[in-house]
Order: C-alpha cells, then structure tokens, then sequence
C-alpha cells in the first residue's frame, strides 16, 4: 500500500510548491525553515503586511527519553516554525526530524477537534460531535452508577508512556482519588530490573551515568540498542567517544545503522545474550582478568549462602541475638540489625562481615552443623556452564569473539549501555543481571567512564506530591492487562471480587502498541461496558472507544517537564491557543471531578496555579527551584553536573553491595501463573518462549519476528504526519535476500507475516543486513495504514511469571505472498 494523494492529497512535489506558496500559514516554515521573515526587509513590504510574531520556549516529549528544548515561532496565533532552543548545558542543545514537524501534527486536517461519542458498533467510525458538558456528563454518570453498583474497583484507568510532564500525573491523581483500579501493560522492563536486581534501585528507572561520560570509557558496548534510529540525540555522545578514542562494540543479530558506526559489530543469535554474557565471565575467570579487591570489597562474593534454604547466613544462625536500628520509612519500624557471616580464613571459622579482614571468597564449609556455599562459588558454577566451545554454539557468537570480548570487558574504563532488544523475550531479565554482574567482576563501575546501565532516563522526584497524588492511596489492584480475560470471566482477582465496567485511556495507544491486539480488543476492551479515550487523532485505540475526548498539544499548554535524559527541569511555555475545543489533561480532570461530585479544591483553575504548587516543596527549596526561576531560566540543572552513578561503590541492595546473589527473588507482577524463583537467585539461562530454534514451533512459523524502533514514529506519535509519511511512507518487513529466494518472494511484493495470534500486511524489502531467519519490522503502524492486520497481532500477551513483561521480540511467523483483501 503505497501512501500517494489519495490517502492525503499531498504528494512530494506538491509539498515543496505549497510551502513556497503559503507564505505564514499552516505549512510554511515547518520542515523548512522557510517562513517569511519581516525583518531586515529593504522593499517596505514589512509596513504593508503587519506581522505579529511571538517566540515561545517549549519542549518535544514523547517517550524517545530526549526531551529537546525548542523556540516556537507563532505568527498572527498560528504556529509556523520549530527550532531548537539552548540549554544551560550546550551538550544538549538537539532536535529531530520529529520534533521540527511538529506543527504539522497540531494543524492535520484529521485533528480531533472536538468530542466524539461513537453511534454504531466500536471500531465502526461511526462518530457524532458532542459537546463537552454531554460528554462528561454521560461519563461521570456512568461511572457513578458503576461504582454504587459494583464497586469503586469496577472504574480502571490505563496510559502509556507517550509523554512526561508534570500535569501528566493529573489523570492518576482523580482516578487514584475515586479509588480506581489500573490496568497496567508491563513493558520494557527487562533492562532495569535485571540491574536493578544487582545494584538496587538507583533513584530513577534506567539509570547510569551522565552520557557525556561515554567519552571517558576505553571500550564501550553498544548491546541490542540503535542508537542511530532508536535514541537519536544520544548517538552524538557516542560519537564524542569514538573521537575522543573509545572503542564501540555493537552486539546486535541485526546489521543496524548503529552496528556500521563502530568499531565492531557482534551478530548474535536472538534471545541469546546471557549465553555470551556467561561465557565472557568464563573467559574472565579463566584467564584470571577480574578484580578481586572489587569482587571481595564491592560485592556478594564473601557472603556465606545456606545449602537448606538458599538464604545468607547471618550472625542470628550462630546464636547471636539481633539489634534494633533506625525507624524504617517503610514499615514504621525499627530496622532489624543481623549481621552477614562470612569465613575468616586466618580464623578458620565464621565471623561477622565487619570485623574479618581476609574473607573466603570461594569454598563449601560446614558452619556449626550448617552446610554453606560462598555466594562466588555457586555463581562460578553457573559460570562453568558456558565453556566458550559450548556457549559458541548456542548464541552463535565464534569463540574467539568470545574471548576477544571478555579482555575487552576487563579493559577499562568500560562502559556498557544496554537497549531494549534484549529484555524483549521472556527469559530478558537474566542477561541484564549477568550484565551487571560482569561488570562488577571486571570492577568496571563507579568511576570516570566505567557503568553498565541502560538508556539514561531521570525523573526528579522533588515535586510536591499534593499536587500529582490522592490525599488518600487508592486500594483497588493494579492488574497487568495479560490478566484481564481472566478476570472478566472469573469475576475475581487474587480472590477478591471485581467486576470491571469502565476504562479511561490516556496517555497512550494500547490497541497499536501492546502486544496481541487481537486478544487485547476482543477479549478485554470489548468487555468494558464503556471505554474513553483522550488523545488528538483517531488512533488504534481511539476508534475502539466510545468516546474520544480531544486533547491538546504540548504547545497549546504550559507545563513542565520533570522526565527525560538531559537532566534538566523544563518550563514549556503555551505557545498557541489550542484548536477546536481541545483541553489539556488538567482541564479534562478538572470537567470530569466536578462532574463526578468531587472537591472543587482537588485541581488549581490553571497550569500556572498548579506549577506553582507543584514546585512548593522541600526538595525544590533545597535546589533553588520555584516556578519563576524556570519561567526565567527556561531550564535548570538539576542532577549536579556530570552525574555518575555509585561513586561511593554503596549499591541500594539489602547489604550495600553488588548482589549478584539475590536472597529472596520475588517476581515483578501477578500473572497467575506459579513462578519458578529458584532459578532467580543467579543469572540463569533458559531458553525464549517462542524464538528458539529447538521450538517445534519454528517448523510451522520459521522466523524470529523483530521490531526495530523507527526514527519516524515514537510508539505510534507521528503516525499520520505527512511530512514523515513523505518519508517513511507506508508498513515495511525486512527479509534477507536468501530467505525471500528461498520463500519465492520477490522485493518489493504484499506478503503477509501470520502465526496463530494474528498477521500483518506490509511490503517487503530485501535487506542484507537483517539476519537469516530473521523479520524485522518498524513499530507503531496504525492498523488503518496497513492492508490488512497490524504488527502488534502475531505478538502473544503470554508472559514470564517472573518478570512479567511483553515479550515484543519473543515471537515466531511464517511468511507467504499476500492473495486475498480483508
């Protein structure tokens, strides 16, 4: 499906001449730059044609983490140019294709402008204007009699991850309020709590040192992560590295953008990691290249595990009583001192952590009839396991590379950056946890040039919670929507009863971007008895609601944004009035809580009003920050410059150590589903779901499907920009020439990519660079820009019971010629 002027009526040719002809509206100046200037003009044209234009700070922030800082230009209240602003830090000064056509998005004919009630059947486009008073109205009374009816639970709300500003947290604060349950979609989040698992949580999700400390690193690994097309603004980072000396290893089974920019690149069997990761730290062992003083000071090592029940032995199992310590914030309660026991191989006995000096870091011992292991001892064992001749076979990573990558692991600095890639099948926790045990092995962690994290992405936590939170927490459960379809028909969740009626949508597109469309629309949408949408175009999601509730861009809103990887807080000034009878998220809450009977004191009456509250609290005190001084500064600093992760080398484990060992694994969600935790006390390897050779699966559906995060779209945002569809014009899969020859599919065809979930419809190109047995597809098409299915089908909702995520990559198809027309 080729997109031309009959989905749009703009053409290439006809884009360049209507920008050359619209001289100050819609179109000039967006892609360009070319918005007629009146300034400095010598044929007095500027005292004839009386321009006013206005420039406004403002800031793009979808979920790509790079929340870029912009000067707006708004001429006679329409928004004609984009251009990126300054920073106080200079090293972040960017923009993107995205972000510089944002107005397009704003003006698109197919903007939803006004409330919409649908007449027919959901997902029939079958829609009516209505006003906001009849909207709100019809809303709040339904869920009123839902929740005298069946209980405050019966109302959920679920979002994304589309954007982050401050007035974002206006939604949970209402429905948090009204004690609303949540229906979560667990995603992408593998990564951080594989490291997090070793480190602790660090103070933000996906945390790690500064990016301008790539340029301090020796060798630095780029795993499953294209920086190039998926974090665009990070890549220049990486190139200050490569400038100023490091060496950047990609490992990826795809031949990526990221992939041709370093030094090496590593194709490695999907799902795979862990093996490498293992036999690195085999290597490591093997050729004696760790840190010892790290491994002994730094982590778990020491630490003395019982045989009987998997736990650290504590000075308690040596008959010595516990103390009590601080009040814990959590509990209320004073903290249980218990010491850890370690061997003290001069005394040759077990003794307290603090007073041994020469710790056993391996070895068996018997304990006053308790047998223990050192912690370093059983992560040896599962390190022996993946022998570089074994692992080779299995990650499908030469050994010789295997070897040449566990010296390069071992020369520091190094710093290793981790994508999305890898967390993205069932078994994605593990490699993350061996990730971060490696680099504690290697003692590469808390110094200039030396992490292992993922994506930086900071959220200041100094806001004052009043304004963002229910004076009162909601009880109602938190539900993974994997779980939904048995909670419509059980009627129960963790035997408690519940009985869901509403969904309110915001802040994201679940019917485009969750895995399983098929199984998420027709065995959970449908079952809500009302469905609200907000968002300004008629997306996935949007068509399946019964109401679509028009929002308003970031431009046509003051707010602030608290999130991102520049380390800055941001004032986005409102740069335009928004269009139609669109309302920002505070203003839609404000509608429905009074509808709903609510405190008229529970929202401030502006975005000003609720900034100034938001920054009124201790931590923004403390840091010079008040809604003036950013109103002023356009953006503060503040993280301290140059952040850098475990300088002190105290982790936030239990123990303040790297604990590659965990005592007591507990899973990440509720699936239903027994977990098995006795794998989770080490990195451990098992194999994918579904995208592993020995699958019997694989003869039926022999590929591995992937996604690759598009440098057009950001999770579905920009979809229908025309501009960007100019450019990225319609749903592709990549093929490997060999494969398609062998399939008898020629480049450039419709073929159809199908399993027993669903299929998915797009134009084949012939890629060298994709790896045999292998698709890969570019997320976040809209099903109405498909020919027939969408990507998100074939993807199963089925899930890990431990770490409970979608599995976006865990995924097999077969492909064939497409024959027929849905």
């Amino acid at each position: 499906m080729s997109w031309t002027n009959e989905t749009s009526g703009l053409t290439r040719r006809s884009f360049l001449k209507s920008t050359a002809v619209v001289a100050g509206g819609v179109w000039a100046g967006t892609a360009l730059g070319c918005a007629p200037s009146t300034s400095g003009s010598d044929d007095g044209a500027a005292e004839t044609q009386q321009v006013n234009e206005e420039h406004f700070n403002v800031c793009c922030r979808p979920n790509c983490f790079n929340t870029c800082m912009m000067t707006a230009t708004v001429r006679d209240g329409k928004l004609v140019k984009t251009a990126p602003a300054d920073f106080p830090s200079p090293e972040f000064n960017r923009i993107c294709l995205r972000g510089l056509v944002s107005n397009e998005n704003i003006y698109h004919p197919d903007r939803v402008l006004y409330p919409m009630k649908q007449t027919g059947a959901r997902g029939s486009d079958q829609w009516e204007r209505v006003s906001w008073d009849e909207a709100i109205d019809d809303i709040a009374a339904k869920i009123k009699g839902y929740r005298e009816e069946f209980g405050d639970s019966s109302i959920f709300k679920t979002s994304g991850s589309s954007v982050y500003h401050a007035t974002s947290g206006t939604p949970g604060k209402l429905f948090g309020t009204i004690n609303a349950s949540t229906m979560s979609g667990p995603l992408d989040a593998g990564n951080m709590y594989g490291i997090m698992r070793v480190f602790g949580y660090g103070g933000s999700p996906w945390p790690g040192n500064d990016q301008r400390d790539y340029v301090n690193a020796k060798n630095l690994f780029l795993w499953c992560n294209n920086l190039t097309d998926a974090q665009i603004h990070d890549w220049h980072f990486v190139a200050d590295a490569i400038e100023a000396g490091a060496n950047v290893i990609c490992i990826d089974p795809i031949y990526t953008q990221m992939a041709a920019k370093s030094h090496k690149w590593v194709p490695i069997r999907p799902g795979a990691d862990l093996q490498l990761i293992m036999s690195m730290m085999y290597v490591m062992l093997e050729e004696d290249l760790v840190d010892w003083d790290f491994i002994k000071q730094h982590t778990v090592a020491p630490f003395l595990v019982k045989d009987a029940d998997g736990l650290f032995l504590r000075m308690s199992d040596l008959g010595v009583e516990p103390t009590k310590g601080d009040i814990d914030p959590t509990t209320g309660e004073p903290a249980i001192i218990d010491p850890y026991a370690v061997w003290d191989e001069d005394a040759g006995a077990a003794a307290e952590l603090s007073t041994v000096a020469n710790a056993a870091i391996e070895g068996a011992f018997d304990v006053e009839g308790i047998a223990v292991h050192t912690a370093f001892t059983l992560l040896r064992a599962e390190i022996e396991k993946f022998a570089p001749a074994q692992a080779s076979t299995m990650c499908d990573v030469p050994e010789e590379t295997i070897v040449e990558l566990a010296r390069l692991a071992c020369d520091g600095p190094v710093t290793h950056r981790v994508g999305w890639g890898t967390q993205a099948y069932d078994n994605g926790l593990a490699p993350h946890v061996a990730g971060a045990t490696m680099a504690a092995l290697a003692g590469q962690l808390g110094k200039p040039g030396a992490n292992y994290s993922s994506a930086v992405w900071m959220s200041w936590a100094g806001g004052n919670k009043a304004a963002t939170s229910p004076a009162t927490p909601a009880t109602s459960p938190t539900i993974a929507y994997m779980n939904m379809p048995e909670v419509f028909a059980s009627g129960q969740y963790l035997g408690a009863p519940i009985t869901p009626k509403a969904l309110w949508v915001y802040s994201g597109n679940p019917l485009c971007t969750w895995c399983d469309t098929n199984a998420l629309r027709d065995d959970i949408f449908a079952n809500f008895e009302l469905v609200v949408t907000v968002d300004y175009m008629m997306t996935d999601t949007a068509r399946y609601s019964d109401y679509v509730l028009p929002c308003a861009h970031w431009f046509e809103y003051e707010d602030a944004i608290t999130s991102g990887n520049t380390y800055h807080l941001i004032h986005s000034e409102k740069a335009i009035e928004p269009l139609g009878e669109a309302l920002c998220d505070l203003d839609i809450m404000r509608k429905l809580g009074m509808a709903l009977g609510l405190d008229d004191n529970l929202f401030p009456d502006s975005n000003e009003a609720f900034l100034r509250e938001y920054f009124d609290s201790e931590l923004a005190a403390k840091q010079g920050i008040t809604y003036d001084a950013l109103c002023e500064k356009n953006a503060i600093h503040a993280y301290g410059d140059y952040f850098m992760q475990w300088q002190d080398l105290v982790f936030a484990t239990p123990s303040g150590r790297a604990e590659f060992y965990v005592e007591k694994p507990t899973p990440y969600g509720v699936t239903g589903k027994t977990p098995d935790l006795s794998r989770e006390h080490l990195p451990t390897w098992f194999e994918p779901r579904e995208a592993w050779p020995t699958n019997p699966l694989a003869e039926q559906y022999p590929f591995v499907l992937m996604s690759e995060r598009p440098r057009f779209r950001v999770h579905g945002q920009w979809s229908y920009n025309r501009i960007l569809r100019e450019l990225d014009p319609e749903p592709t899969v990549k093929i490997n020439p060999a494969d398609a020859a062998e399939a008898g599919l020629a480049d450039g065809v419709l073929v159809e990519c199908y399993n027993d979930h669903g299929h998915a419809v797009a134009k084949l190109v012939y890629n060298e660079a994709i790896r045999p047995g292998t698709l890969v597809y570019p997320k976040s098409w809209q099903s109405d820009q498909h020919v027939a299915g969408g990507w998100s089908e074939p993807l199963s909702r089925e899930t890990d019971a431990v770490l409970v995520n979608q599995s976006f990559m865990d995924c097999l198809v077969g492909i064939r010629a497409w024959e027929g027309a849905e």
